[in-house]
């Protein structure tokens, strides 16, 4: 639906502007008029021209990969902390909408016009964004709709964004210690192959044409030099295809399961994926059900929005083993996720009712391990990549070396 801009004066004769999105522009005059505004201008948006809540992916809560959905993240979470403050002010939530739209960049302020007026045209909160759910996911409607319902809507929103938060920094964490290793592989492997293709060719080049037998491994290094720039078309292409193929692989649900639980195996790097996303799960539950939802509608909630297809699938199978009248511990009994510990935990929480509680334990404690464990991790990886990298442009070295060396004993 097309995005529209508009100008008015309301039944006081204060001027009043903003935008808002309709299916046509009568129907936009329309909605204006019902809100009993004397329409002055009514014309399709510069800036937002196309936006629609199942079409622009401006400004989002999960949604995409990258800087972009980290910012994105920000941004929600920021709304839902403003958004609290305001309302613990008693300021009306639609006039909380006004502002906060004021503020923000024009995509997110389009998305803010039309709850704005979804809200004032009788529709709840919660209702409001979840017709916009390229934007705000199930957990951020929940939160937001339970809290209308027990009227504590600014505690709600401020949990809200408290767990964004808290997510953002677990998620920073871990990006900030592979970033350096990352960075380090990326120049280590440019240096190599600039060497590989520019200077070694022509020092050996050299070598060669002085009918000297080379050493065994400055042959190796020619021979590979030599490969590389005669058949670089071809690696590349191979490289293409074999990291297309693996996209396409992890895209498919069967390939993602693989590989995640492939990367669950994997030493040091398992057990820190395997704490992160106890620690991310223990977070929304305790957000859920602190809200009110029922245990099973939050675990399914959980599961529905986890992108780890392992907790997926182990919390489908809690959810349907409770509605069948079973016990939690003997369905996670194999969990390639949860510790026995957690295991038990969960199972005696959600038997007593202190499971919130308990949660929110579970989470702090296992933050305060993914540190460690993200430190410790980040702390092996970098001597080892620096080994590696220095290995490999010490072979180069050695190998453009030897020759010279040899020639000079030669002739001593």
């Amino acid at each position: 639906m097309p995005v529209y801009a508009y100008s008015a004066t309301d039944q006081a004769q204060q001027p009043v502007s903003g935008t808002m999105i309709a299916d046509t522009p009568a129907s936009g005059r329309d909605s204006l008029r019902e809100r009993g505004l004397s329409i002055e201008t009514f014309r399709v948006a510069t800036n937002a021209r196309g936006v629609s809540p199942s079409q622009s992916h401006g400004w989002g809560y999960g949604r995409g990969r990258g800087w972009g959905a980290a910012r994105r993240n920000a941004q929600v979470a920021e709304l839902a902390r403003f958004l609290s403050l305001l309302l613990r002010a008693e300021i009306p939530l639609a006039e909380c909408l006004d502002v906060l739209g004021g503020q923000c960049d024009p995509k997110l302020s389009v998305v803010l016009a039309d709850i704005r007026d979804r809200v004032t045209g009788g529709d709840a909160l919660g209702d409001a964004l979840a017709a916009h759910d390229a934007w705000f996911d199930p957990v951020f409607v929940s939160a937001a709709r339970m809290g209308e319902l027990s009227g504590q809507l600014d505690t709600a929103l401020a949990d809200l964004a408290t767990h964004l938060h808290a997510r953002q920094t677990l998620r920073h964490k871990l990006s900030g210690a592979l970033t350096y290793p990352m960075i380090l592989v990326c120049v280590g492997v440019g240096v190599v192959l600039f060497l590989m293709s520019y200077v070694v060719p022509q020092l050996l080049t050299v070598l060669a044409t002085a009918g000297r037998p080379l050493p065994a491994s400055t042959v190796l290094l020619k021979s590979t030099s030599d490969a590389l720039v005669a058949h670089w078309l071809l690696l590349t292409l191979s490289v293409a295809t074999l990291t297309g193929g693996f996209v396409l692989y992890y895209r498919s649900p069967r390939g993602r399961l693989r590989i995640q639980e492939t990367l669950l195996q994997i030493p040091a790097l398992g057990p820190l994926l395997q704490k992160t996303i106890v620690a991310q799960f223990a977070q929304q539950m305790a957000l859920l059900l602190r809200t009110g939802i029922p245990f099973v509608d939050a675990v399914r909630n959980v599961s529905g929005q986890s992108k780890n297809l392992v907790l997926a699938g182990e919390l489908s199978a809690v959810a349907e083993a409770v509605e069948s009248g079973s016990d939690i511990a003997p369905t996670l009994a194999g969990s390639r996720i949860f510790p026995p510990v957690v295991r038990h935990l969960i199972a005696v929480g959600q038997d007593s009712g202190e499971l919130t509680g308990m949660l929110d334990q579970l989470r702090e404690r296992y933050e305060v391990e993914v540190n460690f464990a993200v430190t410790k991790f980040a702390t092996a990886l970098e001597p080892l990549l620096i080994v590696l990298l220095a290995g490999m442009v010490g072979f180069v070295a050695f190998a453009c070396l030897m020759p010279i060396l040899e020639a000079t004993r030669g002739i001593q």
